[in-house]
């Protein structure tokens, strides 16, 4: 993530209300309040983490196309994304956009590569469905695209068959953008429509993809900023939005105008499609700009969210360059039943004898009993080509 600085913005807990909240509660709910609140109690919930095979680009890469495909338990898939190839961006480096896709057909095994997507593309929205990896939305350094796609496997061929055109175009072209899968209902938040967009998306989209020719639906939106990089996660049948960065205009202009910066949320919000009906939650305890998501579910209750940029050190990002200490390590437990949040663990220092930073701007996604976490930026800049497990 090469972003402009951002303020913060989101205050203390709001009042809770259920349904559409009123316009005048927002000045107060999104204009005060520390960055960080404080410190929830412990959850018992441990995770055991672990390592895959790390991917074949030496790099790694961030916001790619991540789920299974195929019969059975499927095969892990890992495509598109972007990274610095050469040289970081405080060294001049250039972003690259990538359209190399992997598959690992076994947690003990390596990966292989398979056939690459139409074009190089990354920060889309990806979900597992019916032994295929929908690949939704996406850009590069031009342009975002409202394009779908679809990863299947071929058994016979053993290759992975790329189909485009999948799904219909979305409403818009969208990059940045969060997802969740619900039954057969792929549901994507905010995001932005191009790559210089100077506000962000307030928009929530769902389609059936057991029935993709019903089109796309837009939902009511949610009662707060327009965001980027927010959370998504569900229970219950219902749709959890936490956190984000609102896209505002800087104070003052570049040498090439007008500036865009980041203001980073802590908010949260759920929405019932039953009523198309939002209730604002208890905000999170820190930012979690671009956490690996979806939130993992833990016990059908309550929803593990990975650390994400708490904008700590964003402004300094330049300034630091490889002497940023990368993203927070602690993750945090939001209770559904209590509207509470408790503390999760922390990523460890080591997984399986190997130093292990906190991923961002990466897709989770379930395979065989755990959950992967693959690639992603450890500092801004910076990716891994680490496949980290959790279960």
């Amino acid at each position: 993530m090469h972003h402009p600085p951002p303020s913060e913005s989101v205050a203390g807990e709001p009042a809770r209300k259920p349904g559409l909240v009123l316009l005048s509660m927002l000045s107060c709910l999104f204009g005060c309040g520390p960055r960080q609140a404080a410190e929830p109690p412990r959850d018992a919930a441990r995770l055991v983490w672990a390592r895959l095979a790390d991917l074949p680009d030496p790099v790694g890469v961030a916001g790619g196309f991540v789920g299974v495909c195929g019969a059975g338990e499927g095969l892990l898939v890992v495509a598109g994304g972007a990274n610095f190839p050469d040289r970081p961006p405080w060294d001049a480096g250039v972003k690259a956009w990538h359209d190399a896709a992997w598959v690992l057909a076994d947690p003990d095994g390596q990966w292989q590569a398979a056939t690459p997507l139409p074009e190089p593309l990354g920060y889309g929205v990806s979900a597992s469905f019916a032994g295929r990896v929908w690949c939704v939305g996406g850009g590069d350094a031009q342009k975002n695209v409202a394009s779908t796609m679809a990863l299947g496997w071929d058994a016979a061929a053993q290759q992975l068959v790329v189909e485009r055109d999948a799904l219909p175009l979305l409403p818009k072209p969208v990059a940045n953008a969060a997802g969740v899968l619900v039954g057969s209902r792929l549901f994507i938040a905010g995001g932005q429509e191009t790559p210089d967009a100077t506000t962000a998306l307030a928009t929530l989209w769902s389609i059936d993809l057991a029935n993709a020719a019903a089109g796309w639906r837009e939902h009511t939106p949610w009662p707060g900023p327009p965001r980027i990089l927010p959370v998504l996660g569900a229970v219950d049948g219902r749709i959890y939005l936490v956190s984000g960065a609102e896209v505002v205009l800087a104070e003052t202009a570049g040498a090439e105008g007008p500036q865009v910066t980041r203001r980073f949320l802590r908010d949260a919000y759920r929405f019932d499609p039953a009523t198309e009906s939002w209730t604002v939650l208890a905000p999170a305890p820190v930012p979690l700009i671009a956490a690996a998501g979806p939130a993992i579910s833990l016990d059908g209750k309550q929803l593990l969210f990975l650390p994400g940029d708490d904008g700590e050190f964003f402004e300094r990002r330049m300034e630091l360059a490889d002497r940023h200490p990368g993203f927070p390590r602690r993750s945090y437990i939001y209770d559904t039943a209590a509207d509470a949040w408790l503390r999760g663990d922390e990523i460890p220092a080591t997984v399986d004898g190997l130093a292990t930073a906190t991923p961002v701007t990466t897709p989770t996604v379930a395979w065989r009993g755990r959950t992967v976490i693959p690639s992603g930026e450890i500092k801004p800049g910076l990716r891994t080509p680490a496949i980290l497990t959790a279960r």
